[in-house]
């Protein structure tokens, strides 16, 4: 048995999708977008909470 020499093509082409992409709008494209924005900032506003509780307060 022989192979055959050179590049393989295996590259297909992904112009046609199987799935449709997502909508925008909608009660569950507004919650994963609500959620994804939480997810983003939650660890900045963490750190400043903790920042804040463990610093002396000024009057």
């Amino acid at each position: 048995m022989s192979f055959p020499e050179g590049p393989i093509e295996t590259e297909q082409d992904d112009s046609h999708d199987a799935v449709d992409p997502a909508p925008t709008d909608g009660f569950v494209a507004g919650v994963t977008r609500a959620i994804r924005k939480h997810v983003a900032t939650w660890p900045g506003r963490y750190v400043e909470m903790r920042v804040e509780a463990r610093s002396p307060r000024q009057k």
